[in-house]
């Protein structure tokens, strides 16, 4: 496989802050992201199966979420299991795999840097946060309020609760430094109004954090055909029952977590180990 080693300071580096657990999580996303954008077009070589059954060729972390199609129209479900062991190699020091939890994590950083290419204006900032009341700096995205937030209703005219807080807040700066604007103004600068997206709240809007940031990114990398519509995995018969099922088991957990005394059940070391490997299901999931 290739050497790609100029950037394996910032994905590795972005990994293993993932991996550490901590505040810090949310930082090795974004730096994963910043090493995604700066080898957004570096060819690397893919490949599974051995012998003369191996199947092989060169992609970019660009065309990893893009669906490789065999001749006959079939998607190769084999391809991005292939690109993540690749990426991993090339990136990781000879790392061979990515975790579930490693993917998902990854795929949030890659739909980042998606909408970046794809000409969203995202930043890559340092921002000091206030967690378990100690200060502390991480990387984080940086986007207009206009892409952090839906700011006004579908008619356009109306703000929605987001756009009257923001609206609110360009007024008093402006009131301040004794400016005045008119309405189409006001709405501009409201819109461009830079938000770290480190979650938290701002004058009682709540902050999207770098997970839910990511996925209000990814409508973007769709937009510019980088990757399929989360629509497009609902087409199975069993797509209805499925919700249905998620549904109950999210009902159940709230029962079990919640404080009241009418859980229906109660957690066992058998129920423990599946939900831990349907867990991983999950982040496995949103990986694809």
């Amino acid at each position: 496989m290739s050497d790609l080693n100029t950037n394996v300071s910032l994905i590795a580096l972005g990994l293993a802050e993932v991996r550490e657990g901590t505040e810090i999580t949310a930082g090795g996303v974004v730096r994963m992201a910043e090493g995604i954008v700066q080898s957004w077009r570096s060819p690397i070589r893919w490949s599974y199966g051995s012998g003369d059954n191996e199947v092989s060729g060169i992609s970019t972390i660009a065309e990893m979420f893009k669906p490789r199609r065999f001749e006959d129209g079939s998607v190769d479900s084999k391809f991005l299991p292939a690109m993540y062991r690749a990426i991993a190699y090339n990136f990781l020091l000879g790392e061979d795999e990515f975790t579930n939890s490693d993917k998902m994590q990854f795929k949030r950083a890659w739909q980042i840097a998606a909408a970046k290419m794809a000409g969203v204006a995202v930043e890559f900032v340092d921002a000091d946060i206030l967690r378990n009341g100690k200060r502390a700096k991480v990387r984080a995205v940086e986007v207009p309020a206009a892409v952090a937030f839906d700011l006004y209703e579908i008619d356009g005219s109306t703000p929605t609760p987001a756009g009257k807080v923001l609206e609110a807040d360009v007024k008093r700066s402006l009131k301040r430094s004794k400016k005045k604007a008119d309405e189409a103004a006001v709405r501009s600068m409201a819109e461009e109004t830079p938000i770290e997206c480190v979650g938290g709240k701002i004058d009682g809007l709540a902050v999207p954090s770098v997970s839910s940031i990511s996925e209000r990114l990814a409508a973007y990398a769709v937009d510019a055909g980088m990757m399929p519509s989360k629509g497009s995995r609902n087409k199975s018969a069993n797509a209805d029952k499925f919700r249905a099922s998620v549904t109950f088991v999210s009902k159940c957990l709230d029962e079990v977590l919640g404080d009241s005394d009418e859980a229906k059940f109660a957690g066992c070391d058998e129920l423990d180990k599946e939900l831990r490997g349907l867990a991983e299901r999950i982040a496995a999931y949103f990986a694809m």
